[in-house]
């Protein structure tokens, strides 16, 4: 018979069942159920963050970094409205991880009741509500198989305060693993690989898919057998090795080189990515109609979503590019396997002129102050510690920063899809949470730090030692980049003024970082920020770094 527990022991025993460690959340009054029962269960540790964004960004850096569900507890509509711009990015992303929030008890129905499931159904994979104690276990197993199962995401679960207090016989039992991952049919295969052993001039976009299959180094097998240029699209994680001589780094439709290099090729493999993305509106399709497009992913509703595909596959990118590559060397002859070799030449030679062009670029601004963008990325990409695991969150220096860092293989690095911003803060406290022997940096913009500020207390209240190198160019840089980008495609002249963009009165991240009790260096010249990451890593505190950039656009 099983025993008798109420619905808050259930709910408790059913997160340990599952494999937490950590619960990143707020609390509220209407957790108090589960909150007043917390010392019972010492395996499971109470993070407490401030402000909802930052257990948000904690629960994605950790499950990220370390392959799990991340589990974040929010307090009832308020506080979950609080985390809602942050899940946008999430289900986006793909990020494994369960939400929850407490609400009234349904008794409360017809005084001001929440539909909390309703509310979230938008942000999550999947959203629903534990009305009875009875529903914990198998409502918690949903939620914990949807999160893990592809396509990953997020997945939000109400808890009615009568569900947490009343009583009934409960069997705590995990959710258990799915095996297996779809594969390619023979006859997809088969047709894209006679497509791709032809091709004169391939393209090769990848994105989260590729990194979430474990298809990276099938992605870079198979550029190099085809000769292929390889971008990146929409990605939050690396998906393609980027100190390869054919990584061409983030792909823009907004460039000329971005649109020149769809117009150019006569065979386009996206492989785990949206097909195509980009805030502006532009008519028509990116993909020309002598084109050929082939998409892979292991989410069938992303093929065809915007761009006509000819050759759509529904399979794990890592299991179809794996398969496609054995059939495409089958299929080429002496003739095409000498063409793709000069391709990958003179592919690696770009690659090789873009990248002195960066250093030349680097070295032209290393003694100015205000630090030049491309000055910090050539910077960020001597300090940043061997075998670091980083987080991203840099918004308009994001160009920069990855080019300085692309000879870097030995580090790891995520990053935020765009959206929404406030993720880096948190974000880099997951990671290092997931993987504490490894040093753990976040790049984070002045905008999106100060979203999500409150979350230096958190790291100093926890001892978590992160660095955070703060870009600080006193502005919302991203706005005016896509301010002059709306006028360019509007076709309208340059700005002459950037309106609510600037920030007047500074912000000090130093002196935030020495208020919350952690460790504040601010930095104006770029000679100087490898010395100050080296005293940040070292003081094994958190610690902010706050580097003056040039925010001129």
């Amino acid at each position: 018979m099983s025993p008798k527990l109420q619905g808050k022991h259930a709910f408790m025993q059913m997160l340990r069942a599952e494999g937490v460690r950590y619960i990143f959340g707020n609390p509220g009054t209407s957790e108090a159920p589960f909150i007043g029962i917390l010392h019972e269960y010492p395996d499971l540790e109470y993070l407490m963050v401030v402000q909802e964004g930052v257990a948000i960004g904690m629960a994605e850096g950790y499950a990220r970094a370390s392959g799990e569900v991340g589990f974040v507890s929010l307090h009832i509509d308020n506080g979950l409205a609080n985390g809602f711009s942050l899940m946008i990015d999430q289900r986006r992303t793909g990020s494994p991880v369960v939400i929850t929030a407490g609400n009234k008890d349904i008794r409360h129905e017809a005084n001001v009741r929440s539909d909390l499931a309703d509310m979230a159904a938008p942000f999550a994979k999947w959203s629903a509500e534990v009305t009875h104690p009875e529903q914990v276990p198998s409502i918690m197993r949903r939620a914990f198989q949807e999160a893990r199962t592809p396509p990953t995401g997020p997945v939000f679960v109400a808890l009615s305060g009568n569900a947490m207090d009343d009583i009934a016989d409960i069997d705590t039992e995990p959710s258990s693993a799915i095996h297996g991952e779809p594969r390619p049919e023979p006859a997809a295969v088969e047709t894209a690989s006679k497509v791709l052993a032809n091709a004169s001039n391939p393209l090769m976009i990848v994105g989260d898919g590729v990194y979430a299959s474990g298809g990276i180094e099938a992605a870079a097998s198979l550029a190099d057998t085809i000769g292929t240029r390889v971008y990146s699209h929409v990605a939050g994680h690396m998906p393609f090795p980027t100190d390869h001589t054919l990584w061409s780094g983030a792909i823009s439709f907004r460039s000329e080189e971005g649109l020149a290099a769809v117009d150019n090729a006569d065979v386009i493999l996206a492989v785990g990515c949206p097909v195509f993305e980009d805030f502006f509106y532009r008519s028509g399709n990116f993909v020309g109609p002598d084109t050929t497009l082939i998409h892979i992913d292991a989410d069938a509703s992303q093929i065809g979503r915007k761009e006509p595909t000819d050759i759509g596959i529904w399979a794990s990118p890592l299991h179809a590019m794996a398969e496609i590559e054995i059939d495409v060397r089958r299929r080429m002859t002496d003739e095409t396997v000498e063409a793709a070799e000069r391709r990958g030449e003179k592919i690696a030679a770009e690659n090789e002129a873009r990248n002195a062009a960066f250093e030349e670029l680097a070295a032209s601004g290393w003694d100015r102050s205000p630090i030049s963008t491309a000055a910090f990325g050539k910077a960020l990409g001597d300090a940043i510690p061997r075998g670091a695991n980083v987080f991203s969150d840099a918004i308009s220096s994001t160009g920069m920063v990855h080019q300085g860092l692309t000879h870097r293989s030995d580090i790891q690095m995520m990053g935020a899809r765009g959206g929404a911003i406030g993720w880096g803060i948190g974000a880099t406290m997951g990671m290092k949470l997931a993987n504490p022997e490894s040093p753990t940096i976040g790049i984070v913009g002045d905008g999106s730090a100060m979203m999500t500020v409150q979350g230096l207390w958190t790291a100093v209240n926890y001892d978590i030692p992160v660095t955070y190198v703060i870009c600080n160019n006193a502005a919302y840089r991203i706005l005016k980049v896509n301010m002059n980008v709306y006028h360019t495609i509007n076709e309208m002249p340059p700005p002459e003024i950037y309106n609510a963009m600037d920030f007047t009165t500074p912000f000090d991240f130093k002196a935030q970082a020495e208020a919350y009790g952690g460790l504040g260096i601010r930095v104006e010249r770029a000679e100087d920020i490898k010395p100050a990451i080296d005293e940040a890593v070292a003081s094994g505190r958190p610690a902010c770094v706050d580097v003056i950039l040039d925010g001129s656009v």
